[in-house]
């Protein structure tokens, strides 16, 4: 759902329109609109690390602009020139919080062009302080007012990753709106790989997202420890994500052996899958009737004796058994939290 969050920045850009040109009296403050506008976007995730990004990045474009312009001028020549004195300049500054990500050097060197192609609109000071007003505005309201809800956002960036797993461990193919290809001759392992990282860098997003959010943001700081209980999923997650590629890749290395993966095997995957659907389709925070059934199903996998009649098909069994007792891992991680 985008609707909360594009309202948001779309409020935050008139509102800091507003205090720059109606308050500060600014006869041309676009930095400050578009500054609130970027910072907020349509996501909640990492909406304070993104403020401070963008207004380091513009004041640096504007400080390097201001300085150079009257000695290059406004020519095409002075706006290359300009973007990499900025982007030189950030390179060497952009570490650790500040530069993570390119929101810092995107800024910084869009800023650089556009007070070298405006150099009219308002002097540096100016640019500088609405630079300032559009990030303080995307921070009360992004952070202050509206922050990101913990727990949803690791819900939803778990639920992603799960729903990657599921698909695998069903031997579907990726959808097209993951924009990874899915022609039949390319390695299933691969296309499966793509798509389970993708899942995990946006569960590291969220986790980062969330640990910030309870840190910085006044009306979340009450709901620090429940997330650390929460985060504690995500190491598990890692591990069940390791689980199931290997599993897959240990399938593919068989499919073609005369004791190839047979009934018992798909079955065992089968019932794995199962139990992730059960954990998707059901409502969080997981109820006990959820954790009781999902390990009851998982116990039972792991359980069963091994097979005796290959050691291709005794290595595959123990790859899905690593990924049954991953479950189980994350089931206890849920059950710890409740209690």
């Amino acid at each position: 759902m985008v609707f909360a969050p594009v309202l948001q920045a779309s409020v935050a850009a008139g509102v800091a329109w507003y205090v720059a040109h109606d308050l500060l009296g600014h006869a041309q403050p676009f930095f400050a609109p578009i500054a609130a506008a970027v910072a907020l976007s349509t996501s909640h995730v990492q909406r304070s690390r993104r403020s401070v990004q963008m207004m380091v990045g513009v004041l640096l474009g504007i400080g390097v602009s201001e300085l150079l312009h009257p000695l290059v001028g406004d020519s095409a020549v002075s706006i290359g020139l300009v973007v990499f004195v900025t982007l030189l300049l950030a390179v060497a500054l952009g570490i650790g919080f500040v530069g993570e990500g390119m929101m810092f050097f995107n800024q910084a060197a869009a800023s650089a062009v556009l007070v070298i192609a405006l150099h009219r609109a308002g002097t540096g000071a100016e640019r500088a302080v609405d630079a300032v007003v559009g990030g303080a505005v995307a921070l009360v309201i992004g952070v202050g007012f509206f922050p990101a809800e913990p727990l949803k956002v690791l819900w939803d960036a778990e639920n992603g990753l799960l729903r990657s797993l599921l698909r695998i461990l069903e031997q579907r193919p990726a959808p097209a709106s993951e924009g990874l290809e899915t022609d039949p001759d390319t390695d299933p392992a691969l296309t499966a790989s793509h798509v389970v990282h993708r899942a995990l860098t946006a569960l590291t997003q969220a986790r980062a997202t969330a640990r910030t959010s309870v840190r910085v943001a006044p009306r979340r700081m009450s709901m620090r420890s429940t997330v650390e209980h929460e985060e504690a999923r995500v190491a598990r997650l890692h591990l069940l994500a390791g689980g199931v590629l290997s599993l897959l890749r240990t399938m593919i290395d068989h499919a073609g052996e005369p004791a190839a993966p047979g009934p018992e095997l798909i079955a065992e995957v089968q019932e794995i899958a199962r139990t992730l659907r059960i954990l998707l389709d059901a409502p969080r925070p997981w109820r006990d009737p959820t954790v009781v059934e999902a390990r009851a199903r998982m116990q039972a996998l792991v359980d069963r004796p091994l097979p005796g009649d290959s050691p291709q098909n005794a290595i595959t069994t123990m790859a899905a058994r690593r990924v049954a007792c991953d479950v189980l891992g994350l089931l206890a991680d849920a059950a710890g939290e409740r209690g």
